[in-house]
């Protein structure tokens, strides 16, 4: 039987903001909401969800397999698993 590890892993907006390839010049994004947690970005070329996809990665290049991400105002939590060594 397989057995994981678990991380848990919080990212400000400013994490995010880091990674930005460019300046943005417009009024950015938005990431929606709704009350029973489903969330979705505005239409249009962002160059939010770029910066999250890179800050997501550097967890996956270290062998860690996202699970669930979580929105919340100005934070992104990431659940993550990784399998233990067999014994």
């Amino acid at each position: 039987m397989q057995r994981w590890r678990y991380k848990l892993t919080v990212h400000t907006a400013d994490d995010i903001l880091e990674h930005l390839s460019r300046a943005v010049d417009e009024v950015p994004p938005t990431i929606y909401c709704s009350d029973a947690g489903a969330c979705y970005f505005d239409a249009g070329p962002n160059p939010f969800t770029a910066a999250i996809e890179l800050v997501l990665s550097q967890q996956g290049e270290e062998g860690w397999e996202l699970v669930q991400v979580l929105f919340r105002p100005n934070q992104l939590i990431a659940f993550w698993k990784q399998p233990l060594p067999n014994q």
